[in-house]
């Protein structure tokens, strides 16, 4: 199992071989992203991820890294938050 903290809303922070990866988005959500830049770095994609803020587990249950990195959640101006399938921007743009 592969744990990341959450500081705030916007930064999430995992360790992976020794190396400490911190993601600080904006209106998003950094856990699927940082799930992202763990998969690129060589971390299964079916591990589960434990996600925590100040020592408590903010999930339930604990999600793999494949599931967080196939999605965005993201902040509009009127509807709040919501979950929407990952789609990375086009090559060459």
């Amino acid at each position: 199992m592969h744990h990341i903290e959450l500081f705030g809303s916007y930064t999430a922070a995992a360790t992976l071989s020794g190396e400490e990866i911190t993601i600080t988005t904006t209106r998003k959500d950094p856990v699927p992203v940082l799930c992202r830049e763990l998969i690129n770095r060589g971390i299964d994609p079916n591990q589960l991820v434990n996600v925590s803020r100040a020592g408590q587990s903010v999930w339930k249950a604990d999600l793999t890294a494949g599931y967080w990195a196939g999605i965005d959640i993201i902040e509009g101006d009127r509807d709040g938050l919501r979950t929407v399938k990952y789609r990375p921007f086009p090559k060459g743009i």
